[in-house]
């Protein structure tokens, strides 16, 4: 056993140290003792989060000889101790990801109509179930709805939404949690105490917040960063570029005093002691999130609205870090952003209450004219703001409250075509042309249906939506179509071949233009 990887010794063997999942547990326990298991379990969930451990529970459940309390295994009869060693020939494991076509599923089919060798039953777990062909899906559908009498399905999926209706309506689902922090740190102390690892507190911490819920992931991390029978916290920070909570607690108190040096200055010690930016600034949202939470329960409208200001700001940061040349430089303007908007608004609205008593006097010393003096003077005050708010409207820089124009979209196109990381995609996109933009509306107009449809894809259309969001400020919705193509319908007769000659030859260019390639002309 000292071989074995700790995530592998330590792995639950019985219902009672399952860890963070207690709704899946006393569902699951209450249908042993009431002796009503499901012939199909789908788990879903996060991966490192238990399911294939709970699987073989329930496998061990169904054969155990000697059942605890009507539903925990004994781990010492021969099933047990076969089903923990992974060898008893009754317990079949199979991975969809290698084993996802409709063959396989028809050795399965086959095979299940063959009792079991040694054990009560026989239990099929299938793993990362999503990714099975449509095809293995419809052939596995009648043997799931009415298996044998002693045969049992679980199927795992760390992707749910992948798994046609059908499937799921067949099965008994159970949805695991990310595990919460609290239960990981003491699951993680209780190992670190049985393997004599002296674990600071801090450092069981971190790797907690980090692993995002995964018990898997936390269990390996602390193995991996023991050093010499310790786990110490500068040495899990250096790892992982994780920081702790005095860090982000000193950059909140910075953000909420508007203290912009003091908040620059923590940015520049972050980057300067080689932190991951990406993870500091995914820990620094996560914090200004529970406590906006707080704020909501206890009803402080007051710093709801900064809160919601610093998690936005920060979001942006987060996005543009692989794009910036200076890796600070998003972080940075995030706190400059955070600390001065209260003051830039002030000053938005200073030039409003200015202007009103600069023109007060101009309107009453006319006074004694004549009444057409009044209204001459009047009428360009009240002209004169009524260019400002329009300005933006014609200037190509457009605002939140002012729609989308053509020109502008056209002079940033070259920023939204860089941007696309797909290289067929981005080929595509670079062959359409801006031609219409009716607000949220973005159309483009393309050649051959062959870019269009490899656009408009939904995963590559989200994608450029995404990044016109992050150009513009604003959402938008793309919409592709093929450009008419006009044929001058003066043609001669006496030119009539001439010219049916030269169109086909340009539609030859476009099919080459699309597919790439080039044209051999035969010498014969």
């Amino acid at each position: 056993m000292a071989n074995i990887a700790l995530y592998r010794k330590y792995r639950p063997f019985n219902f009672k140290n399952l860890v963070g999942q207690d709704h899946i547990k006393n569902t699951l326990t209450n249908a042993f003792k009431s002796d009503n298991p499901s012939h199909a379990y789908l788990f879903c969930g996060p991966r490192g989060t238990g399911k294939t451990t709970t699987a073989r529970l329930i496998a061990k459940a169904l054969n155990c000889e000697n059942l605890q309390e009507g539903y925990e295994p004994c781990n010492e009869c021969n099933f047990c101790t076969s089903i923990n060693d992974a060898n008893l020939i009754d317990l079949i494991e199979i991975d969809a990801a290698s084993n996802r076509g409709i063959d396989e599923i028809r050795d399965l089919k086959e095979k299940i109509n063959f009792a079991p060798t040694r054990a009560k039953t026989k239990v099929y777990i299938i793993d990362e179930v999503h990714m099975m062909t449509k095809e293995a899906f419809n052939a596995l559908l009648k043997t799931l709805e009415e298996p044998p009498s002693y045969v049992y399905f679980i199927l795992a999926t760390t992707e749910v939404h992948k798994i046609p209706e059908t499937i799921i309506s067949r099965c008994q689902r159970f949805d695991f949690k990310r595990i919460d922090e609290k239960a990981l740190m003491s699951r993680l102390g209780y190992i670190a105490q049985l393997e004599n690892i002296k674990a600071e507190d801090k450092a069981l911490e971190a790797i907690s917040r980090h692993v995002e819920g995964g018990l898997r992931d936390a269990i390996q991390l602390l193995e991996q960063l023991t050093v010499d029978g310790k786990l110490s916290f500068d040495h899990v920070q250096d790892i992982l570029g994780v920081s702790d909570f005095e860090t982000l607690d000193k950059l909140f108190d910075a953000l909420i005093a508007n203290d912009t040096d003091a908040g620059l200055k923590m940015i520049q010690d972050i980057y300067s002691q080689g932190y991951s930016l990406l993870q500091f600034c995914h820990e620094f949202i996560d914090i200004v999130r529970k406590k906006l939470l707080e704020a909501v329960s206890d009803n402080n409208d007051a710093v709801i609205i900064k809160y919601l200001k610093i998690i936005e700001t920060f979001q942006v940061a987060r996005d543009r870090l692989k794009y910036y040349s200076i890796p600070q430089l998003p972080l940075e303007i995030a706190v400059i952003e955070s600390t001065k908007n209260m003051v830039e608004v002030v000053e938005e609205q200073a030039p409003v209450a200015k202007s009103k008593p600069v023109k007060a006097p101009a309107v009453a010393d006319p006074a004694p004219a004549p009444a057409a003096a009044p209204v001459s003077t009047e009428a360009p005050a009240a002209a004169d703001p009524a260019p400002e708010p329009a300005a933006p409207a014609e200037d190509n820089e457009p605002t939140e409250k002012t729609p989308l124009t053509i020109s502008y979209v056209k002079e940033k196109w070259p920023r939204i075509t860089e941007r696309v990381d797909i290289p067929a995609c981005k080929r595509s996109l670079m062959d359409g042309e801006i031609s219409k933009v009716d607000g949220a509306d973005v159309t483009i107009d393309f050649r051959s249906n062959f870019h269009r449809n490899k656009v408009m894809e939904h995963e590559n259309r989200i994608e450029i939506e995404k990044i016109f969001e992050e150009v513009f400020g604003v959402p938008v919705k793309l919409l592709g179509q093929v450009k008419e193509i006009e044929i001058d319908s003066t043609i001669t007769e006496d030119s009539s071949e001439r010219e049916h000659k030269g169109i086909e030859e340009d539609s030859t260019d476009d099919v080459l233009e699309v597919f790439g390639g080039e044209l051999i002309e035969d010498e014969d």
